[in-house]
């Protein structure tokens, strides 16, 4: 009995040190891909910037404020095939609230509240240094 519980202990101690240093998932590690600026569709509004990072299961997640910072918001969603679908909603202040839904490096539209109106080109960002 006593060996049978030095070996299960044992066990248990070499899982915690593996799940304690495991890295997590390539799928769920985002990397910065795509940014942007573009005018509102509506007069007198300030233009809108993203920030977004592409996951390699294709989950998109980011970034998108009013260039006059009034507020910022979250966008999340996912793009298969160069097609993306994208929720955005404000986290802080006024931030831009809507959904874009088009293909990647062609013109899309944001539809949403207010100023949260333009056409978006998502374009790969180009990263110095890095490769990418």
């Amino acid at each position: 009995m006593k060996p049978m519980l030095m070996t299960v202990s044992a066990a248990v101690g070499v899982l915690s040190i593996a799940a304690a240093t495991a890295r997590p998932a390539a799928a769920a590690t985002p990397t910065p891909r795509y940014g942007g600026q573009t005018r509102s569709n509506v007069s007198g509004c300030p233009a809108i910037v993203w920030r977004l990072a592409k996951a390699t299961d294709g989950s998109l997640h980011g970034i998108v404020w009013y260039a006059d910072l009034t507020g910022f918001s979250e966008a999340d969603g996912s793009m298969v095939g160069g097609h993306f679908n994208l929720t955005i909603k404000s986290v802080r202040g006024n931030g831009p609230v809507g959904s874009v839904t088009g293909v990647q490096g062609r013109d899309a539209t944001l539809t949403g509240q207010g100023c949260a109106n333009a056409t978006v080109n998502l374009r790969p960002l180009i990263i110095w240094g890095s490769g990418g």
